[in-house]
């Protein structure tokens, strides 16, 4: 097995359980519908930790030609960056009722919008291992959009009492994710 399998496997097994945190707290709410009223924001953020899953899993397979040398540092620098992506999704949703509030949005405004801190963390991280691991500078325009990555999410954590301010950037942040997702992750390897 070369080390760029074996760092591979550790990833998707962080990434693997991050989805499955993720979608088990998205069929809690689906279950639970009757009881708990659902609401579209926390839907909404988790549709986006959902795609940022995705697309770092895939972006895994650009590794074994981008990075020559598995150090320590590749390796942690990767893993927290799966871990951040493992927290968001653990977080945004809740998984059982032990976990729930009154409501979805009562528990995201509690529980599941800590998940907005973790998305920015991903972000700065993820601007840092840009440049620590591939030499991309925050100063090109996708430097620039990781930096609104990171924005947006802190931007809606403080916003949680203002319904519209929320709602607003929850929208931009999902519509900028599937733009990401759509216009810079490779269609094949």
């Amino acid at each position: 097995m070369t080390a760029f399998e074996y760092f591979s496997v550790a990833l998707s097994f962080v990434l693997g359980l991050g989805l499955t945190r993720l979608l088990l707290g998205a069929l809690y709410v689906f279950r639970a519908r009757e009881r708990q009223a659902v609401h579209w924001i926390p839907i909404l953020w988790a549709a986006s930790i959902f795609l940022f899953q995705i697309q770092y899993w895939w972006a895994i397979f650009e590794l074994s030609v981008l990075i020559e040398v598995w150090t320590h540092g590749v390796f942690v620098t990767l893993l927290a960056l799966a871990l951040l992506l493992f927290v968001a999704g653990a977080l945004i949703l809740p998984a059982s009722d032990d976990h729930a509030k009154g409501d979805l949005l009562e528990y995201f405004r509690e529980d599941g919008r800590w998940a907005l801190l973790a998305m920015s963390a991903y972000a700065a991280l993820s601007m840092w291992a840009n440049w620590y691991l591939f030499g991309t500078s925050p100063m090109t325009w996708i430097g620039l959009m990781v930096i609104v990555f990171g924005i947006v999410p802190i931007a809606a954590f403080a916003a949680s009492d203002r319904r519209r301010v929320e709602g607003a950037l929850t929208v931009a942040f999902l519509a900028l994710s599937v733009w990401a997702y759509v216009a810079l992750a490779p269609a094949a390897y």
